[in-house]
Parts: structure tokens; C-alpha cells; sequence
């Protein structure tokens, strides 16, 4: 009777270190504002001040990641609003989208990507339109990126590492992207 105490008590240790192990690597999210956008996403502890700078075609960039137990959170956002974008069809943003995936590829020296993955849409925003795709470069670091595009705002967010969070981590860092209300 003792000894089936005994490891009824090291089982009871043992779930639950293994659930503080398991909480320890899932962060904690919060909306936060992107720059001075108007644009928010839940992003994960709090990401230092997003760095600012203009595209080749003069439109504001804002770009900042946060890295936590050996994962970086990634947010890109081009500010689409100050640009003439107001009148594009869905395809041509959707295109410009896909299109700055390829280039992201490029600059990220990406070896393997498993193909886009189209039709995402977020409840927030109707007029959105989303893409994911998964990645691998050189150093076999892994990839999860998302991009989100309306008249207003091209955004990709990615989460990266040796090895991936689990996919709920990924799905609510991925889908947590909110446009600026108009």
C-alpha cells in the first residue's frame, strides 16, 4: 500500500512539472498597438519599439520581433493607407501580397516552403484576405508565416525556430493581426 502511494505521489510530481514545462513555453499575448499605425495584434510579452522605416515606394514600414524560449515572433506591416491602394481589386492585393511572400523568401534566404496556402479571412475585418505558408532555411530553422492584406495595411507575421510552439501558440500569434478601424 505504501509504495503504490509512493508512486501515485511521483506521478501526481511528474504531471505536474510536466504541465509547468509546457506552460513555461506558451507566452503570454496581449493587443498592442503596431507603431503608429492604427493597426494591433496580440503579440506575445511586450515587443520593443517597432522599428520605422519608408519602403522603396515611400510608404511606412514598421517591423519588430520579441523572442522568447529560443522562438522569435516576427511583425511586418506596411502602412497600404498612405499609398494609392483604395481603388486595387482583391486579386491585385492579394498579388501584392504573395508577391512580398516571394521577396520575404528571397531576403530570408528560405531552402523550402510547402506552397501558399489562400482563402484565410479573419471575422475582424471582411475585407481582409490571408495567406499562410511554412518554411525552412539553410540552418533547418523552421518558419510559420501569415499575411494579412486590405486597401489599408500589408502585414506578415512568422514565428520561427528550431522548432516550432505548439500549433495553438501559432494560431493565435498567426490569426491575432487586426487591421485599423476606420
Amino acid at each position: 500500500m505504501a509504495s503504490m502511494k509512493h508512486t501515485l505521489i511521483l506521478i501526481t510530481i511528474l504531471v505536474l512539472a510536466a504541465s509547468l514545462r509546457v506552460e513555461a513555453q506558451v507566452p503570454r499575448f496581449s493587443k498592442q498597438p503596431i507603431g503608429e499605425s492604427g493597426c494591433k495584434a496580440y503579440l506575445p510579452g511586450t515587443f520593443s519599439d517597432f522599428e520605422v522605416s519608408k519602403t522603396e515606394d515611400g510608404l511606412p514600414m514598421y517591423m519588430g520581433e520579441y523572442v522568447e524560449n529560443e522562438i522569435t515572433y516576427g511583425v511586418i506591416l506596411v502602412d497600404l493607407s498612405k499609398g494609392e491602394f483604395a481603388e486595387e481589386s482583391k486579386e491585385d492585393l492579394l498579388t501584392l501580397l504573395t508577391s512580398y511572400l516571394d521577396y520575404l523568401q528571397s531576403a530570408f534566404e528560405i531552402t523550402g516552403a510547402a506552397g501558399y496556402g489562400l482563402g484565410h479571412t479573419l471575422d475582424s475585418n471582411p475585407n481582409a484576405q490571408g495567406v499562410i505558408d511554412y518554411w525552412e532555411d539553410g540552418d533547418l530553422l523552421q518558419y510559420a508565416v501569415k499575411g494579412w492584406v486590405d486597401h489599408n495595411a500589408l502585414a506578415v507575421l512568422f514565428v520561427s525556430g528550431k522548432e516550432l510552439p505548439v500549433y495553438n501558440v501559432q494560431e493565435m500569434f498567426l490569426n491575432g493581426f487586426r487591421f485599423k478601424e476606420n
